[in-house]
C-alpha cells in the first residue's frame, strides 16, 4: 500500500465520526434548560386511596426478549423496574401505604404487547405498550377501578453533537465520557499518531510532554480546569507508549500499535471530560443508547400512570394541582419559603418541595 494510499484511509476513518452531526436546530433544542413542570397530582387526604394503596402484582412484564417485533433485538422493562417506578408514583402522589398490612388497595398492573427499546448503537429508542392498572379492595376483592391504557415514548437520538465528537476524536488525551466511543476515537487518533511518527520521526520518548501538555488542554477545553490533570496525564501515557511503538515497527505496524495503545488508554481514561449534551434532562446524543433505553422506558411508566392518575381525577380521589414558582406561593415577604403547596397549587421550586424528578416533563401534562 503506498503512502497516500495510508494517509488517505486514515483521514477518512477520522472524519467519518462526524458524519452524523446534530442539526442546528437540533443543538439549540438540547441546550434549552428543562421545562418545569405543569401539575403534579396526589390522592385527596379525605378519599380511600390516601396513603392506601400497595402494587401487588405486575403481569406481562418479563426480564427481557431478544427477539421483539420488527426492532429484532430488544429489551424490556424488568419486573422490578416496573414494581419500583410504581411505588415511586404511588409515593410521590401520596397514595403509597406505610406498610403492606395498612392498605387496603392493592393495585394489579398487566402489560399485553409490551416491546422494548433496542440495543443498537445510535438509534432512537421506543417502548409500547397496553397496560391495563386494576385497583382491587382485598377484603372483599372488589374491583373498584379498573383503566386499560395505550401508551408509547420514544426517546431520540440527536446524532453526533460537536462536544461528543470532539471528545470522541481526541481519545485518550480527551477521555471522552462515553465508554463506547472513546477506545475508537482513540484507535483512530492513535493510528494516525503511530503512523506519523515513523513517518516522519519528529516525536521521541524525550518529547513526550509535550503529549500531556495537549491532553491537559483538550481536557480543559471539553471538561473544565479541574480535567487539565487528568488530561495531562493520559496524554502522556499515550504519546509515551506510541513514541515507544514508533521506533520498533514498520509504518503499518506503528499505526496498529498506536492505535491499539491509544484505545486501551481511552478504555481506562482518567476520567469523564465531556459536558453533557441533554434535552429535558435526558441525555440524547450518547452513542451506546443505555441512557435512551432507560428514558423510554420511564417515559412510558411516567405516561400510562399519569393517564390512571387522570381517571381517579374524576370523583376527586386524586387532585391535579397546578405547578407554581415558590414566590407565587409566598410572595416577597422577605421570610424565605414557608409554603410548599396549597390545597390547588404545587410549588415546584420550593426547597421542600419532594417530587420526583422525572426528565419526561414534556410529554405529558403532570409530573410523578
Amino acid at each position: 500500500m503506498s503512502t497516500l494510499s495510508v494517509r488517505l484511509a486514515v483521514l477518512l476513518a477520522g472524519t467519518s465520526l462526524l458524519t452524523a452531526c446534530a442539526s442546528r436546530d437540533e443543538m439549540a433544542a438540547l441546550r434549552q434548560p428543562a421545562m418545569p413542570p405543569l401539575a403534579v397530582a396526589k390522592a385527596s387526604p379525605a378519599r380511600p386511596f390516601y396513603r392506601n394503596v400497595v402494587v401487588q402484582a405486575v403481569e406481562g412484564a418479563p426480564e427481557f426478549r431478544w427477539f421483539d417485533g420488527g426492532a429484532v433485538v430488544t429489551t424490556r422493562p424488568t419486573r422490578v423496574q416496573v414494581v419500583e417506578s410504581l411505588n415511586n408514583h404511588l409515593r410521590n402522589a401520596e397514595m403509597l401505604a406505610p406498610t403492606r398490612l395498612d392498605a387496603e388497595y392493592m393495585l394489579y398492573t398487566q402489560f399485553e404487547g409490551l416491546r422494548g427499546p433496542n440495543v443498537w448503537l445510535a438509534t432512537d429508542k421506543l417502548t409500547s405498550a397496553r397496560v391495563t392498572f386494576r385497583l382491587v379492595r382485598w377484603r372483599t376483592g372488589q374491583v373498584v377501578r379498573e383503566k386499560t391504557i395505550e401508551a408509547s415514548y420514544a426517546a431520540r437520538w440527536t446524532g453526533f453533537t460537536p462536544e461528543v465528537a470532539r471528545a470522541a476524536i481526541a481519545g485518550p488525551l480527551g477521555a471522552s465520557k462515553d465508554r463506547v466511543l472513546a477506545p475508537l476515537g482513540g484507535a483512530i487518533g492513535g493510528a494516525v499518531l503511530g503512523y506519523y511518527l515513523n513517518e516522519e520521526p519528529i516525536w521521541t520518548i524525550a518529547t513526550t510532554p509535550a503529549g500531556g501538555l495537549i491532553g491537559a488542554g483538550q481536557a480543559r477545553e471539553i471538561g473544565g480546569p479541574d480535567r487539565a490533570g487528568p488530561g495531562f496525564e493520559a496524554g502522556f501515557l499515550t504519546a509515551l507508549g506510541v513514541a515507544t511503538a514508533a521506533g520498533r515497527f514498520t509504518d503499518l505496524e506503528a499505526a496498529l500499535a498506536g492505535g491499539a495503545i491509544s484505545a486501551a488508554g481511552a478504555a481506562a481514561g482518567p476520567g469523564p471530560v465531556s459536558r453533557d449534551i441533554a434535552a429535558d434532562g435526558e441525555i440524547t446524543s450518547a452513542f451506546n443508547g443505555r441512557a435512551r433505553r432507560l428514558a423510554a422506558t420511564r417515559g412510558l411508566m411516567d405516561l400510562a400512570f399519569d393517564r390512571f392518575m387522570s381517571d381517579l381525577s374524576r370523583d376527586g380521589s386524586v387532585v391535579y394541582k397546578t405547578a407554581v414558582s415558590c414566590r407565587a406561593l409566598n410572595g416577597d415577604s422577605g421570610r424565605g419559603p414557608y409554603l410548599a403547596e396549597t390545597a390547588t397549587s404545587y410549588g415546584a421550586d420550593c426547597p421542600g418541595a419532594a417530587y420526583n424528578d422525572a426528565k419526561t416533563a414534556k410529554a405529558f401534562p403532570s409530573r410523578f
